[in-house]
């Protein structure tokens, strides 16, 4: 006997929908991952490079570190940490300027 994949399906989708605990599995590396993690990395990475390099042409510098920062912390937890304590910064030193 051999099962098709709609009986696994079946299978499947009725233990979601009895309450059964259901234990997520962590995210695979699949490849189409990996891709899409160094896709993820190179256009942060990019970003980033072009944000240093409009501080000293002209262009919004800060944003585009910014925006790159954002873009790799969706994919790793460090830009992200990175990114927050940049903002924080970013916003204590804006508030400082409108005082002034």
């Amino acid at each position: 006997m051999t099962a098709t994949m709609s009986d696994h399906m079946s299978d499947h989708m009725s233990d979601q929908t009895a309450g059964a605990d259901v234990v997520p599995v962590a995210k695979a590396r699949t490849p189409l991952r990996l891709l899409r993690k160094a896709a993820v990395a190179v256009a942060g990475l990019g970003l980033i490079v072009l944000g240093v390099v409009m501080l000293v042409l002209p262009g919004p510098g800060v944003v585009a570190i910014l925006a790159g920062l954002g873009l790799l912390g969706t994919e790793f937890p460090a830009a992200r940490r990175v990114n927050d304590r940049v903002r924080g910064y970013l916003a204590a030193a804006w508030r400082k300027v409108k005082r002034s």
